[in-house]
């Protein structure tokens, strides 16, 4: 049987580069939208912070009080948070950033998908630009291709998608090419990834995000 892919040393220093960012944020920029629908900054920051002490009774209770719907569920959880200071929230997120938890089923490359997806959520729409190793986008990017749970599996089924930045692509069939970085916000919900992609493919990937 294969090892266990450690990843913890690549979530932990992801979550430092965010949390200095978010050292710096204004009142103004926590909240400000992100790349999550009807999401600030901030209420990613209570989502992320969350998902480092989620366990499966809360879960289970979650669940109930939202009508076993797990989109409302991450969303009702997100926004519990809503109302702290920013201080508490920051607080909050720097006692995360060392932490190895995460609910039973998930691994150490889950928590480092959540983090770099949710920090490109966080930094797209402040304009930050941050450049992550290409391994560990190349680990969140196959991670993504292989998932059920992200869009990623119906949007480019039977295409081929190639990186044009890193050493990455997947699949057969009609191309499409673009940096990992936009290939990964397609793959886990987030349309704007598409507008610097390219290819035969692209076509047939636009009209099923407008279906």
């Amino acid at each position: 049987m294969a090892a266990t892919l450690d990843a913890w040393t690549d979530v932990h220093e992801e979550r430092q580069a965010l949390l200095c960012l978010r050292e710096t944020l204004t009142p103004i920029q926590w909240d400000s939208p992100s790349l999550c629908s009807e999401w600030r900054v901030r209420d990613v920051v209570g989502h992320m912070v969350s998902e480092t002490t989620m366990t499966i009774p809360k879960v289970v209770a979650g669940m109930f009080t939202s009508g076993f719907r797990i989109n409302r569920f991450i969303a009702n959880d997100a926004r519990r948070r809503e109302s702290l200071a920013v201080a508490v929230l920051l607080e909050d997120f720097r006692s995360a950033v060392p932490t190895r938890t995460h609910l039973q089923g998930l691994s150490s490359l889950s928590m480092l998908e959540d983090i770099v997806i949710h920090s490109l959520d966080i930094r797209r729409p402040l304009n930050v630009e941050r450049t992550v190793p290409e391994g560990r986008m190349v680990l969140v990017a196959a991670d993504l291709w292989a998932s059920r749970f992200f869009p990623g599996h119906k949007l480019f089924a039977g295409l081929r998608v190639e990186a044009t930045d890193a050493d990455w692509s997947a699949g057969d069939g009609p191309v499409i090419r673009g940096p990992v970085e936009e290939l990964i916000l397609a793959m886990s919900g987030r349309p704007g990834g598409l507008d610097q992609l390219d290819g035969e493919g692209i076509a047939s990937v636009r009209d099923r995000v407008l279906r």
